[in-house]
């Protein structure tokens, strides 16, 4: 698949880590859950092969879609992987008519969820989030260790993030969160320096205002907001998986 779609960083700063391509395969594997939840894996006319839409494409933008075929072994699974397949093959358009091509996944019925309205409230969770040690482990080393620095840095880098949302409404990245089945937002925080975003604020629509309840590093940020669609953004870009606290 990497070689297969346009040119994209799928592995973070770590291109030769052992797994390999570690965003798309979780990019892959939610996209594929995805499509299982809302039935748009497709069957082809004879019930030989069945397939999904991988929301990727080429460089040419055609689409790509994952590809299976019937298991002819007794007591396994019903069907096995082929190979990423682009609608033009002539294979793929026999066994799978303009009707039967699988649609692509959704997240969302309203698209107003990706985008950030700066006129409700946003309350933040300042004591859930530094009484987590999970989320404390992730501000930079300067500050894990001094409960006070970190939350006056938490509250001014969120006064900065609401600023720079204002003057950029694409300094919010949409993400969307598997476990409760809901696009959530992603806003940036600088916490030591105005011209380094240290960690990601996670934001979810409670009623009229948005709460933001939890923190990730901009690695964990972007492989969540990468499902959604390639984050446009000039402060979300592929990381290295664990990064090192500054």
């Amino acid at each position: 698949m990497a070689d297969t779609a346009e040119p994209e960083n799928w592995d973070g700063r770590e291109a030769d880590a052992p797994s390999g391509n570690r965003i798309l395969r979780n990019y892959i594997r939610w996209t594929f859950e995805r499509a299982h939840q809302q039935g748009k894996i497709s069957t082809s006319t004879d019930g030989s092969y069945s397939a999904f839409n991988t929301g990727l494409a080429t460089a040419r933008q055609e689409t790509i879609y994952g590809l299976f075929r019937r298991n002819d072994r007794p007591d396994s699974q019903p069907w096995v992987f082929a190979d990423w397949r682009l609608g033009s093959k002539r294979d793929f358009m026999d066994h799978f008519p303009p009707s039967l091509r699988p649609d692509f996944v959704t997240y969302t019925d309203d698209p107003a969820d990706y985008i950030y309205d700066w006129r409700r409230e946003l309350v933040v969770s300042v004591d859930h989030i530094l009484d987590d040690q999970g989320n404390l482990a992730r501000f930079p080393t300067t500050l894990q260790g001094s409960p006070h620095l970190a939350r006056m840095a938490l509250k001014g880098a969120v006064d900065g993030a609401e600023d720079r949302v204002r003057r950029n409404y694409k300094a919010v990245v949409p993400t969307w969160y598997p476990a409760q089945d809901t696009v959530q937002l992603l806003l940036p925080l600088s916490l030591l320096d105005a011209s380094v975003v240290d960690l990601a604020l996670v934001v979810s629509r409670q009623g009229e205002f948005y709460r933001g309840h939890t923190v990730l590093t901009t690695a964990m940020a972007y492989k969540n907001a990468r499902l959604l669609a390639r984050p446009d953004s000039d402060w979300l870009q592929p990381a290295a998986e664990e990064e090192a606290p500054s």
